[in-house]
C-alpha cells in the first residue's frame, strides 16, 4: 500500500548520527573523567556536572521545537515563534528558581561561574534552535511529532535516571552497608571515599547521557515509523515512572492515543499531534 511508504520507512542512519551525536560525546568525557587518575581533569568534570540540570530547561524546549514545527508556516514566522516561546519559557525558570532561592537567588546568580554557564547555555540552545528552524526544509509536521515523542520520553528518563533510580541504589547501597555490617557477609561491598563516589558520579551521568542517545536515535527507527510508539511508552516502563496522583489507566489510554496520532502523522494521514 502507498500509505505504508512512510511509517514503514527504514531507521534513519544519518539523523540518528546527527541526533546522538551530543549525548554520545557527552557521555564519553563523563566516563573519561571517571576513569582518569588526574585530578587536573576535575575541573572539568565539574563544569559536565552543570549541565544535568540544564537538562530539565532542555526537555521543555524540545516541546517547544516540536510546536513551532507543528505550527510551521514560513522560516521567519517559525524562528519568531520558536523565539518567543525560549524567552517566555527563560521567564518561567527564572521565576521559579527565584522562588525557590529566595534570599539566596542574587548571591546565586551574581557569580560569573553562573550566570556565564547560564547565559552560554542559552544562548547555544537558541541559536542552534534558530538554525535548525530557519534552514529546514522537509515535512515540519513529521519532525514535529518525532520531537515531541522525545520530548516525552526525555521527561520520563529525567524522571527514572535523574530522581527515581538515584533514590533507589543509595537506599540500596545502604542496606548492603548495613547487612555487612551487622551480618559479617557482603564483605566484598567497598566503602564509598571522595574518590569512588566521584568514580560513581561520573559514570552515572556518562549512562544517563548515553540513556538519552537512545531515545534520541528511537525517533529515527523504523519501529517509530511503523509503530508511533516512543521509547518509554510501554505500560511496564510507566509503571515505573511515578507522579503523584497518577491514573495509570488513563495515561495508559492517553499513551496509547498519542501514538495513534504520531502514526497517522507519519503514516501522511493526519496532522501533527495537538
Amino acid at each position: 500500500m502507498a500509505d505504508n511508504a512512510v511509517y514503514a520507512a527504514p531507521t534513519d542512519w544519518p539523523a540518528i548520527a546527527t541526533w546522538t551525536l551530543i549525548p554520545l560525546l557527552v557521555a564519553a568525557g563523563f566516563a573519561w573523567f571517571a576513569l582518569t587518575p588526574d585530578r587536573d581533569s576535575y575541573d572539568w568534570a565539574g563544569g559536565l556536572l552543570a549541565l544535568i540540570p540544564l537538562e530539565y530547561f532542555r526537555a521543555f524546549v524540545l516541546s517547544i521545537l516540536s510546536e513551532t514545527y507543528r505550527e510551521y508556516r514560513t522560516p521567519m514566522q517559525a524562528v519568531r515563534v520558536f523565539l518567543t516561546s525560549l524567552a517566555i519559557l527563560t521567564v518561567i525558570a527564572a521565576g521559579m528558581s527565584l522562588y525557590i532561592l529566595k534570599g539566596d537567588w542574587w548571591a546565586w546568580m551574581s557569580q560569573p561561574a553562573v550566570y556565564r554557564a547560564i547565559a552560554f547555555a542559552l544562548a547555544l540552545i537558541a541559536v542552534d534552535g534558530v538554525i535548525g528552524v530557519y534552514f529546514f526544509r522537509g515535512d515540519a509536521h513529521r519532525l514535529a511529532v518525532r520531537l515531541q515523542a522525545v520530548a516525552d520520553d526525555a521527561r520520563d528518563w529525567l524522571q527514572l535516571a535523574g530522581v527515581q533510580l538515584p533514590i533507589v541504589l543509595a537506599l540500596g547501597y545502604g542496606m548492603m552497608l548495613l547487612i555487612r555490617d551487622s551480618t559479617g557477609t557482603l564483605r566484598w561491598l567497598p566503602d564509598l571515599s571522595a574518590e569512588r563516589l566521584r568514580t560513581a558520579g561520573m559514570l552515572y551521568a556518562a549512562f544517563y547521557f548515553f540513556g538519552k542517545a537512545m531515545l534520541l536515535a528511537h525517533a529515527n527507527t523504523a519501529a517509530f515509523n511503523r509503530t508511533g510508539e516512543r521509547l518509554f511508552g510501554a505500560e511496564w516502563v510507566q509503571f515505573l515512572v511515578w507522579e503523584k496522583n497518577k491514573d495509570r489507566d488513563l495515561a495508559a489510554r492517553n499513551e496509547r492515543a498519542a501514538a495513534g496520532k504520531r502514526l497517522a502523522v507519519l503514516s501522511g494521514e493526519g496532522d501533527a499531534v495537538a
